[in-house]
């Protein structure tokens, strides 16, 4: 059975990233705990918008699944009572684009299923599909999550 909308966590509490980089909009409460379906609302406001292509180029479909993934992990961390922890994209396979742009105006929802996952790495199957649920990107990616707390200060240690 669902939980209700109404226990959803602000994306600012479950992600990484801090505002304005929170690219996803929404989300839906999972009922799985290995997947989550988020989605990106396209806006003339949003990061990566350019107004000569009418959208956001289709390239930041990889941080549109990273972010997804990094929800899955944080409503996970979230229900063992520890905080988001930020993550690093080790690399993707097969990552396959088929849009030139997220046109402005639409909605996208964005599937990220885990597939393998133990304290340190995770591996994803990643979709994006438009308003008519026709896929328009896909990827397997896989993520670290590093030992100990990294914050800003200590991201020169992984560089």
């Amino acid at each position: 059975m669902r939980a209700p909308d109404s226990e959803k966590i602000p994306l600012r509490d479950v992600l990484p990233q801090a505002e304005p980089m929170i690219l996803l909009t929404d989300y839906d409460l999972p009922e799985d705990e290995a997947c989550v379906d988020a989605y990106v609302s396209v806006s003339e406001k949003s990061p990566f918008y350019e107004g000569e292509l009418g959208g956001v180029p289709g390239c930041v479909a990889l941080e549109y699944m990273a972010q997804a993934m990094a929800l899955c992990t944080g409503l996970y961390r979230r229900r063992k009572g520890l905080p988001p922890k930020l993550g690093f994209v080790l690399g993707s396979r097969r990552l396959t684009v088929s849009v030139p742009r997220f046109a402005c105006g639409e909605r996208y929802r964005v599937h990220a299923s885990c597939t393998y996952s133990d304290e340190s790495f995770g591996s994803f199957d990643c979709t994006i599909f438009d308003a008519s649920g026709s896929e328009v990107a896909w990827a397997q990616m896989t993520a670290f999550l590093p030992e100990g707390d990294v914050t800003p200060e200590k991201l020169e240690e992984f560089q």
